[in-house]
């Protein structure tokens, strides 16, 4: 008969400085001396007077100790090796059988062990199928005879394939936008994807929401921004683009720097001009910032205008010599006036795009 190599033979662990005091002996190392056992010779010829032998030796019992499911965990070992190439013969059910009985292991216990590798196997051809990132109609057919095979519910094989499908989206979402811009290409690719993997995949909300984030990102770059209506008085030229809530701050004294929009120029021309520094936050402390109001902040294709009941104040975008992203609002370098600081709890990253899409354009 030949021998089954689905037990290898394993080295025991050493007795702790507790267990040679109180002489109790490891019942890890009674499993891998059973372990052993059948790894020397084929599993019909083990009986179970041959692993009582290690059950005296740990003072253990095969039905009343092993709470932690070692023992099931070998069956599994064997079952797994069985169902290397997808399929239970005759002599494997026999075999299967008698590890049953040589384990003691109840038949709950196996239904588990049954459950749960018949799973992995199907998981395993699944995701082999989905290297491609597709399903072909030859696949779902081998999948569905499996499925039958390993006598899986519907309701699994439907949570299974959700799963995998909602992993190798997020894959894709992931490369497509490293750069964290999708375009319209990106997209595409990724309704095929959804399409190609013969699956009722949707996204989940947040996923969706960093999506949608991207597309804009995309659009403020690359595309046409869309000029909004607002209840401010604009020049006949002047197109509004983004307004949002806002705390203006002025920066105190300091020397200020000679106008020049050359190294603004080269910033907005590498792009990742609107990402702030991880984590860092402006510190708008009394003695360097006066605080001088709250109100809208509005992006025009000529200037920033700050407004609120009591006030309006414009900066021309001429005069931005530069400007800097914190996690917690947009600091603007002026070659003329106070610099001044935005503070803006949301939308911080919109605001920072379109800032420097229309300072790009001047």
């Amino acid at each position: 008969m030949i021998r089954e190599q689905a037990f290898y033979k394993t080295e025991l662990e050493p007795t702790s400085f507790w267990s040679k005091i109180t002489g109790q002996k490891p019942e890890k190392n009674a499993v891998i001396e059973i372990n052993n056992l059948l790894s020397e010779k084929p599993i019909l010829e083990v009986q179970p007077e041959d692993i009582q032998p290690i059950l005296d030796k740990y003072g253990l019992n095969l039905y009343r100790d092993f709470h932690d499911g070692s023992l099931r965990e070998l069956y599994k070992t064997y079952l797994r090796y069985c169902f290397d190439d997808n399929h239970l013969d005759h002599g494997e059910i026999v075999r299967l059988k008698h590890l049953k009985r040589l384990l003691g292991l109840s038949d709950k216990a196996v239904e588990i062990a049954n459950h749960q590798v018949c799973q992995e196997v199907y998981e395993r051809e699944l995701e082999v199928a989905l290297e491609d990132q597709r399903l072909d109609q030859k696949e779902i057919s081998f999948l569905r005879h499996l499925q039958t095979s390993l006598q899986l519910p519907q309701e699994l094989i439907d949570t299974i394939h959700q799963n995998k499908a909602q992993s190798l989206i997020l894959h894709f979402i992931k490369g497509a936008v490293a750069h964290e811009q999708l375009s319209p290409e990106e997209e595409k690719e990724l309704k095929a994807l959804l399409e190609n993997l013969n699956v009722e995949s949707s996204l989940n909300i947040s996923t969706q929401a960093e999506l949608a984030k991207y597309r804009l990102f995309w659009q403020i770059e690359n595309g046409e921004i869309p000029a909004i209506y607002v209840p401010v008085k604009l020049k006949p030229e002047e197109q509004c683009y983004f307004l949002t809530d806002t705390a203006w701050h002025k920066e105190k004294g300091g020397k200020k720097p000679e106008a020049n929009l050359r190294n603004l120029k080269v910033k907005l021309i590498k792009g990742g001009y609107w990402k702030a520094p991880e984590a860092k936050e402006m510190v708008l402390t009394p003695s360097s910032w006066n605080s001088v109001a709250q109100g809208k902040v509005y992006i025009t294709n000529e200037r920033i205008i700050l407004r609120n009941r009591n006030q309006e104040d414009s900066i021309l975008l001429e005069n931005i010599r530069d400007y800097y992203n914190y996690s917690n609002g947009v600091h603007l370098s002026m070659s003329k006036g106070k610099n001044l600081f935005l503070e803006l709890k949301d939308n911080r990253e919109i605001f920072a795009m379109i800032l420097g899409r229309v300072l790009k354009e001047l």
